[in-house]
């Protein structure tokens, strides 16, 4: 049973980490100005924090991608501990957000469309778990192509479910835009 999570995790965490690295660096001060709009981190420090989470979302991402096609097993156990660890803190960071500012931005899709909710720290600590078994397991072992399909199929579903879930959740009045109440001011 470890394996096919495991092989699901060495799929899924890549696929997120790039995700949410094209989106920051499509629209690269947009991180910081969320930062900023969620009133928690010192503006000074929004900047370069925004930095750090872009470059260490872009580095396990290639990192794990690496291993897996490489099939570098110590390489992506390494790069899914570390986007574990990442992870845990989007989500401790999402869920105290969520309680103190919840009509602040996400920032976390590239937009300020979506709000930060409970739904963003959750995802974020499904997808530490799930890179923390990543890690602890290592990708599976070599499998007929068929298992490997579907393995690497769950792990495109899962990616896909857990990168649209939180706004495919948001509650909107009818009629209303997406960014309706934020402003990046």
């Amino acid at each position: 049973m470890n394996a096919p999570v495991a092989g699901v995790a060495a799929v899924t965490i890549p696929l997120i980490m790039l995700a949410a690295f094209a989106g920051h660096a499509r629209r690269p001060r947009l991180l910081s100005t969320a930062l900023r709009m969620q009133r928690v981190l010192p503006r000074r420090l929004t900047g370069p924090v925004a930095a750090l989470a872009v470059t260490a979302e872009g580095g396990t991402g290639v990192t794990a991608a690496g291993g897996l096609l490489l099939g570098r097993d110590a390489l992506l156990r390494a790069a899914l501990g570390a986007a574990a660890v990442l992870l845990v803190a989007y989500a401790a960071y999402g869920a105290s957000v969520t309680r103190t500012r919840p009509s602040a931005p996400c920032g976390c899709t590239g937009s300020l469309a979506s709000p930060m909710t409970s739904w963003v720290a959750a995802r974020a600590a499904v997808l530490s778990a799930l890179a923390a078994a990543g890690a602890v397991w290592g990708p599976p072992a070599a499998q007929p192509g068929a298992e490997t399909a579907i393995i690497g199929l769950a792990g495109l579903s899962f990616a896909v479910i857990l990168w649209t879930l939180p706004e495919a959740l948001e509650e909107r009045a009818p009629g209303t835009s997406p960014a309706v109440g934020f402003s990046s001011q």
